[in-house]
């Protein structure tokens, strides 16, 4: 298959925002490859949209002149890979993307794993809207509105994601996104219609005010690197269970333990 050539893709990103809403743990699960854990939102899942114009996009190994262009749209599930990354959680799964370019999505499907499909995709000034089927989805922002109550803690999940996880067979693997800066801007959404999702609830919003220049390095296979916070309480799992709880150790040595 074409997805296992090593490819690097250099880009980049403009008008990129950040439409971030939750939904019912259920109403995704049956669509989530069994060895990703959904990451808790308040009981929920999170799903962190992106739209955004890719730019000069192309694989290092062709002349930058063959660059291509689209706006991409898509869903981004927040996963739970503390256990590939030492407890940190940095990491979302392409529940489905979207473009009204039908080569990008023939392209998209065979060598990356955004789940591409095509949709109607109208972008415009302070707003998106997209439709596929009987399906759609629409916001509006007003980006001169003050937020009074700027959410940080959201801010801070979104702004740490920076890889992406896929499944190949039954391997799972990840891909990192490489990028000098990612800053932030909360900015107030006055209209929020999906109906791709029965219970979307809208989170927050943000956007990039400024252009990023990225770099996606190839998939590779995902390797466990826990904490030793993480590896005590893997192996105490059952004793805790039918004995109550007990004293921690300050310290479990091993070599494969990374703190």
């Amino acid at each position: 298959m074409l997805k296992r050539i090593p490819i690097t893709y250099k880009g980049e990103l403009h008008e990129v925002v950040l439409v971030n809403f939750s939904v019912d743990i259920e109403e995704v699960r049956p669509h989530v490859p069994k060895q990703l854990k959904i990451r808790d939102f308040g009981g929920r899942a999170l799903i962190s949209m992106v739209n955004v114009n890719l730019k000069r996009m192309r694989p290092t190994f062709i002349p930058s002149p063959l660059h291509f262009t689209y706006r991409h749209v898509a869903f981004r599930l927040l996963v739970d890979d503390s256990e590939y990354n030492g407890g940190d959680q940095k990491g979302i799964y392409f529940y489905q993307s979207f473009t009204s370019n039908p080569l990008i999505v023939l392209g998209g499907n065979l060598l990356t794993n955004y789940k591409l499909t095509r949709a109607e995709v109208w972008n415009h000034s302070n707003g998106l809207d997209v439709k596929k089927g009987d399906h759609y989805l629409s916001y509006e922002l007003e980006p001169q509105a003050v937020i009074k109550r700027p959410n940080h803690k959201l801010k801070n999940i979104v702004g740490a994601i920076d890889r992406a996880y896929a499944m190949f067979g039954t391997q799972v693997r990840v891909t990192q996104i490489m990028r000098k800066k990612w800053p932030l801007e909360e900015i107030k959404c006055t209209k929020f219609h999906n109906t791709f999702f029965q219970s979307a609830k809208l989170e927050g919003v943000f956007r990039v005010p400024e252009t990023i220049y990225y770099t996606w390095l190839p998939p590779k296979k995902a390797t466990y690197n826990i904490s030793t916070q993480q590896m005590f309480e893997h192996i105490m799992q059952p004793v805790l269970s039918t004995s109550g709880n007990i004293d921690k150790p300050q310290e479990i040595k091993g070599t494969l333990i990374n703190r």
